[in-house]
This record gives C-alpha cells, sequence and structure tokens, in this order.
C-alpha cells in the first residue's frame, strides 16, 4: 500500500512538472506579435483560426489553493488579429482573470 502511494505521488510530481505554468501568461501583452508571444510562451499546444482571428491555445498549470496540491491544466487561449495581441486569458474568457464559471447540474425531480 505505501508503494502504490510513493508511485502515485510520484507520477503526479512528474506529470505537474511537464505543465507549463500560468504566471507566463503575464508576459503577453496587447498589440505583441506571434513571435513575440512564441518567445515568452514557447510553441503553442494547438492553433485555431476563424474568418477574423488566429488563436494560440495553451494548456497551462495552475496551482491548487494549498501547497502540495497538484497543478491543474487549464485552457488559455491567445487571440490575434492582423498578426498582433488583441486579447489573452483563460480560453472563453479572454483578459479575465476570473475562473470560467462551473457548470452547476441540477436534478430533475419528476
Amino acid at each position: 500500500m505505501k508503494t502504490k502511494l510513493i508511485i502515485i505521488g510520484l507520477t503526479a510530481l512528474l506529470a505537474a512538472g511537464c505543465l507549463t505554468s500560468a504566471s507566463k501568461i503575464n508576459g503577453v501583452a496587447i498589440g505583441m506579435t506571434k513571435d513575440q508571444v512564441l518567445k515568452v510562451m514557447g510553441p503553442a499546444a494547438s492553433i485555431t483560426a476563424d474568418t477574423n482571428a488566429v488563436y494560440l491555445n495553451y494548456a497551462l498549470a495552475e496551482v491548487g489553493p494549498t501547497f502540495g496540491t497538484p497543478a491543474v491544466a487549464t485552457p488559455y487561449e491567445i487571440k490575434l488579429v492582423d498578426g498582433k495581441v488583441v486579447s489573452y486569458g483563460r480560453a472563453g474568457y479572454p483578459n479575465s482573470p476570473q475562473p470560467a464559471p462551473v457548470p452547476v447540474i441540477v436534478p430533475v425531480v419528476r
């Protein structure tokens, strides 16, 4: 049992070490070029686009509320229009320091 806990703990530590810290997003600013963003953030996990913009998508580590809590990968996006940053932040909530709302599941009473 003790061996299993040690293995699980080491696995969690290694997995958390593979994530990029969400604090890196603080180095991004409105008006930066794609090349400048890539120098700050590193390569994007994916790049998506629509008719108006290009999105650099990242999975960044946010640490838990208490020391020792494992990091959680949170989706972040950087929106570029005409090659320049126009917004950035948690995916779906650009420039918002607030976490995305958590959906509430309400049981249906029949």
